[in-house]
């Protein structure tokens, strides 16, 4: 890790009454790590020894200016963010702090990189927003009442997973945080939110009906099929670190690409568990 005493030009992004920032170090953006980790609510000196070890290429130190004079700060290359954020386990954290934790994963690297590539964060879908109408305060709250009960209803080790799944869902659909969502889309949002497949899940069970023919032997077969690819291509975006390579993309694909493996893989295995499920009581040949 090397140290960089040099004039910056530092990018300073408001952050949910918090304040971060972006330096220009030869051209390719980073950010002071501190003010992310203790805005999230964690330790500084924990996450400093991982940041250092499991991103030792993307680090460096950097001098800079402050109100109280300049000084040096540990930066993280901003393609290298999300990766970082993602070794965060929202259910090992503290319960007061985990909604802030879930909060930064979701927004924290779009905002930066927003400020970064167009000195303001705007909303892609403004033009339509303007002539509909931004969804309003209550409708927000609407919203997220909706994902966290749904989240909180299910066993506590599977809490945190199920809202960033569904956090992620509307990310992926509406292309933007549900708070930059257009008031005719409210409806739209509470709907998949609604709908969300999470695992864990309680399913009222179906009144008693006559067996209907839905699935033949070669579907489930297809299906099995389909879960076990997820699971090989999940394998693979491990073991190569495919998330950091599209991250230094610097593209919002690479970012959506990530959303849709994990999402994907949680999909697959609800299915896969259902399937196996029908098979341990026999009732396989219900849906054949």
């Amino acid at each position: 890790m090397q140290s960089i005493a040099t004039a910056v030009t530092t990018i300073n992004v408001p952050f949910h009454g918090t304040r971060l920032y972006i330096v220009n170090h030869n051209g390719e953006p980073y950010t002071p790590m501190r003010p992310i980790v203790e805005g999230m609510g964690i330790t500084w000196q924990s996450q400093l020894e991982k940041i250092k070890n499991r991103f030792s290429k993307g680090v460096t130190e950097i001098v800079i200016p402050s109100a109280g004079g300049s000084q040096s700060m540990t930066c993280l290359a901003l393609r290298k963010l999300n990766g970082w954020l993602q070794t965060i386990s929202p259910n090992k954290v503290k319960p007061e702090i985990r909604e802030r934790v879930i909060q930064y994963q979701e927004e924290c690297d779009d905002v930066l990189y927003e400020y970064w590539t167009k000195g303001e964060v705007k909303n892609p879908r403004k033009a339509t927003q303007s002539q509909q109408g931004k969804i309003t305060l209550e409708q927000q709250t609407a919203i997220k009442q909706l994902v966290m009960y749904r989240g909180k209803s299910l066993p506590k080790d599977k809490q945190a997973k199920a809202i960033i799944t569904m956090w992620s869902a509307l990310k992926s659909h509406f292309g933007t945080t549900y708070k930059q969502i257009a008031e005719d889309q409210f409806t739209e949002a509470l709907s998949l939110a609604a709908r969300v497949p999470l695992d864990g899940e309680f399913i009222p069970a179906a009144p008693a009906i006559a067996p209907q023919p839905l699935l033949n032997e070669y579907d489930i077969h297809n299906i099995k099929g389909l879960c076990t690819h997820m699971d090989y291509l999940k394998k693979y975006f491990d073991e190569y670190k495919l998330y950091e390579v599209f991250t230094m993309l610097g593209s919002r694909a690479g970012t959506q690409m990530i959303d849709h493996m994990r999402d994907g893989v949680c999909f697959a295995a609800t299915v896969r568990n259902k399937i196996n499920e029908l098979d341990c009581k026999g009732l396989s040949s219900t849906i054949a």
